[in-house]
């Protein structure tokens, strides 16, 4: 990705991150600003002034653009039932297990469920005090593990 942003020159990329998803995501803003080197600082973050942002002066830096900051897990699967939108069937149980959190293979695992369609989901989720991203790895690691590959430019 990083690769990609820097060929195409773009000023601003929108991404789906949310802040229930991770710790770390709490403090990203709407508007994030990444350097030339696409690293992020969780330190500096510029207060939230939707209509008054304006581009930076130094022309190697993007904005992370984070629509869906604010909404949770459970707003995304009630959009996606009410849009009647389709979903990866790895969303859905399959012998007592399902993924919530879909990255790549090896940092991904399922978690314990029995929702096997889109209603069961939405009331699992109303209920459950298991984390979104219990099942990836990265999550499992030293607590700021997240944070630093953040800050890197990662994700």
């Amino acid at each position: 990705m990083k690769q990609f942003i820097r060929d195409r020159n773009f000023d601003a990329i929108m991404l789906a991150i949310r802040r229930d998803e991770h710790g770390v995501r709490a403090k990203e803003r709407h508007f994030s600003p990444r350097d030339a080197t696409f690293r992020w600082d969780y330190h500096d973050q510029p207060p939230e002034l939707w209509d008054l942002f304006g581009a930076r002066a130094d022309d190697n830096t993007h904005i992370r653009v984070h629509p869906l900051l604010d909404w949770t897990e459970l707003d995304v699967w009630r959009y996606i039932k009410r849009e009647g939108l389709p979903i990866v069937d790895l969303y859905l149980s399959k012998d007592g297990k399902r993924y919530r959190s879909i990255g790549c293979e090896p940092c991904c695992e399922p978690v314990e469920s029995d929702a096997k369609n889109l209603d069961e989901i939405l009331r699992e989720l109303e209920t459950t005090r298991i984390g979104e991203r219990q099942g990836r790895a990265q999550d499992k690691e030293a607590a700021y593990a997240m944070q630093q590959l953040r800050a890197l430019g990662y994700m």
